[in-house]
Order: C-alpha cells, then sequence, then structure tokens
C-alpha cells in the first residue's frame, strides 16, 4: 500500500488548501437566497475582484472532489483492473474530463455578473432588512442562479456517480478475491479494513456539510432570508478542517500514533532531568568532590 500514501496525501493537500481559502483568503459573508455576499478574508486586502475570489474557491471544490474520486480509483486500479487495458484507457480519459471541467466550467459564469449599480438596489429591495445590521459592499454574482445551480448540480451529480460506481466495483472485486482466494486472509482483511476507514473518512465530512448546503438550496430555491441561519450555516461549512482531521486523528491508527508520540516527546523534553543535578567532577580525580 506504500503508493497510496500519495493519493491520501493529494487528499489532504487539496482539502487543507479549500479550508484555508474559506475560513483566511476569502471568508465568504453570504446573503441567501440571493446569490450575493462579500468576501471578508485577505484576498480583499490585496485588491482581487470578489468574481475571481468565487472562481478559487469553486475550483478548489472541484480539485477536491476528484482527489478523492483518484484515491478510490486507485484502490479499484490497484485490486482489480491494474492489467485491464480498457479500464486504463478509460480512466485516464475520464479523468483529463473532469481535470478540464473542474478548471474551466465556471469561467462563461463569470462574464455574466451584473452591474452593481444595477444589481445591488435590487438585491437591497429584495432584502430590505439587510441594511439594519449590515452597511458594507455587496457583490452579486448573478441575478438568476437558476443556470448556475443547474449546471453545477449535473456536474456534483456525474462525480458523485462515479464514485458510486468506484466503491462498488472496489467491494465486488474485494468479495470475489475473498471467495477466490486469490490473495492471502492477511492481505485481504488490510484492504478491507484500509478500505473501509477510508470511506468512514469521506463520509462524515460530507455528512456534516449536507446540512447546510441543503439549506442554502432550500433558501434560495423558496426565497427564504435569515442571516443568522446563513451565518451558522457558512460557520458549518467553515469546520470541514477541523472536523476531517479529527476524523483522521480517530479512524486511523498510524496518524494518532505519531500525533500522541511527538507530544509525548514535547512533553519530555520541556520537564526537569530526571538524574538532579550532576555532581562536579575534580581535576584529575575521577571521584565526585
Amino acid at each position: 500500500m506504500g503508493n497510496v500514501k500519495w493519493y491520501m496525501f493529494n487528499v489532504h493537500l487539496w482539502s487543507a488548501i479549500l479550508d484555508i481559502s474559506f475560513t483566511f483568503l476569502v471568508t465568504p459573508y453570504f446573503i441567501f437566497p440571493a446569490t450575493a455576499g462579500y468576501p471578508l478574508g485577505i484576498f480583499i486586502w490585496f485588491g482581487l475582484d470578489p468574481v475571481y475570489q468565487v472562481t478559487v474557491l469553486v475550483v478548489e471544490i472541484g480539485m477536491t472532489i476528484i482527489s478523492i474520486l483518484v484515491l478510490f480509483e486507485n484502490r479499484y486500479t490497484f485490486l482489480a483492473a491494474s492489467r485491464n487495458d480498457f479500464w486504463k484507457r478509460f480512466r485516464k480519459g475520464t479523468f483529463v474530463i473532469l481535470y478540464i471541467v473542474a478548471w474551466t466550467y465556471f469561467i462563461p459564469f463569470i462574464f455574466q455578473v451584473p452591474d452593481p449599480s444595477f444589481a445591488v438596489p435590487i438585491v437591497l429591495k429584495q432584502l430590505p432588512t439587510l441594511r439594519y445590521f449590515y452597511t458594507g459592499p455587496i457583490f452579486v454574482f448573478t441575478m438568476d442562479s437558476t443556470v448556475v445551480a443547474r449546471v453545477t448540480m449535473l456536474k456534483l451529480i456525474i462525480e458523485f456517480s462515479y464514485l458510486g460506481l468506484l466503491v462498488y466495483l472496489t467491494f465486488r472485486s474485494l468479495i470475489k478475491q475473498t471467495q477466490s482466494a486469490a490473495l492471502s486472509k492477511k492481505t485481504l482483511a488490510l484492504q478491507r479494513k484500509f478500505f473501509g476507514l477510508i470511506i468512514i473518512q469521506t463520509v462524515i465530512p460530507f455528512a456534516i456539510l449536507i446540512l447546510p448546503i441543503a439549506y442554502c438550496g432550500w433558501a434560495m430555491s423558496v426565497e427564504f432570508y435569515n442571516q443568522a441561519f446563513n451565518n451558522f450555516a457558512f460557520i458549518v461549512i467553515s469546520s470541514h478542517g477541523l472536523i476531517s482531521t479529527i476524523a483522521i486523528l480517530l479512524i486511523h491508527e498510524p496518524y494518532r500514533t505519531a500525533l500522541i508520540g511527538k507530544c509525548n516527546r514535547k512533553v519530555g523534553d520541556s520537564g526537569p532531568p530526571s538524574n538532579g543535578v550532576p555532581q562536579p567532577i575534580a581535576r584529575g580525580n575521577s571521584r565526585p568532590i
């Protein structure tokens, strides 16, 4: 399983980049049900246009999902399809398309951002209570989110359908190899355990994110506005990194062991010397004074 560590590192890397962007670099302040808000992160200090900040988040979300797909695809290829030429060609073509889509599908929407002098008054009319507690600038991404929502939903359905297919094929391969005794019992047990841990590690953060994302979609569909709910939803979404880290430490014993060992070493280094105060030795005499 040595090669899988780089695929796991890729997942951790993109998850970390997404979390840093969400909580520090961009820090979006959304005002659903309008497709509007404003970034409050460090990027705005450098004058980066909000539309590009939104695009950065969208691309990072796409790359995080693809990194998870690549990890599960690696497990299936390793267990069942390493000698399948058709699958090798299929996987390469599929991931080329997915990478291109992740980096480019949002570009057309950048050029449809409305004029703020026209769009902001409409949003303020739609949400008349907004100015009672928020007097800052407002960035309106689009006046009609239908197309953006449908294209994004289609993209997510394709990606998660592919993920579900990979999980199913890998489970089926593990069952077949168990029945045919193609691998040793110890190896199969390790593969089943590792694959199960990867699934749990992936499911826990997504399960936490489902509720706030579902709320955002519902708020936009029925035009419900409650800024407290909006803020709470994105606090939960921003906790993705914390939840993922806790899940990794609870699920994977090597991570947990390494962290505990590191903490124990630091505590030991900062403690008092165990042998007390050393006694001086007289020059030319080996006996202590």
